[in-house]
């Protein structure tokens, strides 16, 4: 190459490098423009997702697992049992005594009126009960013991003894008039429940009892002790002299405590006080009675005598030209319709009767109540035998109460076996107490732990002697405190 031709091509070629090192230069001096957002539209646009990802799907549902079991419910824990006699009472029945007086004879002669066939009565319902599960899941056993008409304390008490002694019962039910030995014979000496129908008795024989005494009658201090302020409330005792005749027996006894208290306490007092030798049910020297009433110018008498001397003393006094207002009580069943028409009825003068007024609890039933009306439907359903209740009042009535205690012990046992799961002494006598109030007839009552006489008020009866019947006085009757 020429001289001249190198020289040209070296001066390019620094030419070049020049050029290329001012481009350089000029391009780190300049600074680089922002970058321009574009103004928003209506919305952002969204974001466009990844190029082929898979869509989110469901999360995949558990499978389904067992429910947890439920806490165990913790047992009830069980009523503590009370200790408690099972004489009487196994796992498939309770054994009943039936202690009454066998008067048949007497009705039949027509000295006393027909009751009926009682022992059937009682058969007749607890076959009832126990055809529908027994009473307590225990069939009722019954058996009877009978004594005399009048009976003494001794005839009784041996009946009693058969029945704890040999029959090893579980109660003694008392039907009619029985003496206070006689139940403690049953209570307080052999330590069994005891059931009575009817009979005043002083408290004193309820506590010895030791709560193992059920009456459907009332005690002889609630009876007497109101006494006065139900003869009072109907005139009987204002401006008269007032008297006492009673049997010289320790019930008689305190029932003239009572009276005397009430008396004196609604300011009235007795001129004179007669107590007559007395053994069951007959007194001797009524007519010595009667003379000192008469020579204390008595105008009226309270009377605790039984039926046939009461009955002697009215007709007595009446032939001596002694007619005194009389006051009896249910005290030997004094107001009863029987004992009208047994005594009253019968006596050679039934007028001397006119003005006799009657205190009582209700024993005698003076219009059918729906108790006894059912009772008394199963009875002719079963025996085919039918009791007017006008005709044959004391039978039709003896239905209704013999259905009642057998209604009472099952619905008590049923109480004791659904309470505790079982039935012992204790448990019955609770199932006793718990029993709500019942109408029978005129009876209206119930039991509870401190009171074991079931009656719950008094009422004041006129007795008329052309029928022979005891009418309630309107407005008499007087509710007693429990």
């Amino acid at each position: 190459m020429s001289r001249t031709k190198l020289r040209t091509f070296a001066i390019a070629f620094i030419a070049l490098l020049a050029l290329v090192a001012t481009a350089c230069s000029s391009s780190e001096d300049v600074e680089e423009p922002r970058a321009v957002e574009p103004a928003p539209t209506s919305a952002p646009a969204p974001a466009e997702e990844p190029a082929d990802e898979p869509a989110d799907e469901p999360a995949e549902e558990p499978a389904d697992e067992p429910a947890p079991e439920p806490e165990p419910t913790a047992a009830p824990t069980p009523i503590p049992v009370p200790d408690g006699s099972t004489v009487g009472i196994t796992d498939d029945s309770i054994k009943v005594a039936i202690l009454r007086s066998d008067s048949k004879s007497l009705e039949e002669a027509g000295i006393l009126p027909d009751t009926g066939d009682i022992p059937r009565n009682y058969v007749v319902f607890a076959d009832q009960v126990n055809a529908r599960g027994g009473a307590g899941g225990r069939n009722i056993e019954i058996v009877f013991h009978q004594y005399p008409p009048g009976a003494s304390a001794t005839d009784q008490q041996a009946a009693c003894i058969a029945a704890t002694e040999d029959d090893q019962v579980a109660i003694v039910h008392f039907v009619g008039g029985v003496t206070a030995e006689t139940v403690l014979c049953a209570t307080e000496g052999h330590e069994r429940i005891a059931y009575m129908l009817s009979g005043i008795l002083p408290q004193e024989i309820y506590d010895r009892s030791n709560g193992l005494l059920f009456s459907q009658a009332m005690t002889t201090e609630r009876l007497v002790g109101a006494w006065p302020a139900v003869a009072e409330a109907q005139g009987l005792l204002e401006g008269r002299t007032l008297g006492l005749m009673r049997g010289d027996i320790g019930e008689h006894e305190v029932a003239a405590g009572v009276l005397r208290a009430a008396l004196a306490d609604a300011g009235y007092e007795l001129a004179d006080e007669v107590a007559l030798p007395c053994q069951g049910t007959s007194c001797s020297q009524v007519d010595i009675g009667l003379e000192r009433m008469q020579a204390a110018n008595v105008d009226t008498v309270f009377s605790l005598v039984p039926p046939s001397p009461f009955g002697i003393a009215v007709y007595l006094g009446a032939q001596a030209d002694f007619r005194p207002q009389w006051l009896v009580s249910d005290i030997e069943n004094l107001v009863y319709a029987s004992v009208a028409q047994a005594v009253y009825q019968r006596n050679p003068d039934p007028t001397v009767f006119y003005g006799l007024y009657g205190l009582s609890y209700g024993l005698d039933r003076l219009s059918p109540d729906d108790h006894t009306i059912e009772c008394n439907a199963v009875f002719t359903e079963v025996t085919g035998i039918s009791y007017d209740p006008e005709e044959k009042e004391d039978a039709w009535s003896a239905v209704g109460s013999t259905c009642l205690f057998i209604q009472n012990l099952e619905a008590a046992a049923n109480w004791s076996q659904e309470t505790y799961g079982t039935v012992n002494q204790t448990t019955l006598i609770q199932g006793f107490e718990s029993l709500g109030g019942y109408q029978l007839g005129d009876i209206t009552g119930s039991w509870n732990t401190t009171k074991h006489d079931a009656p719950d008020a008094v009422t004041l009866k006129e007795y008329r002697a052309d029928c022979a019947c005891w009418v309630e006085i309107d407005g008499a009757r007087m509710p007693l405190d429990q």
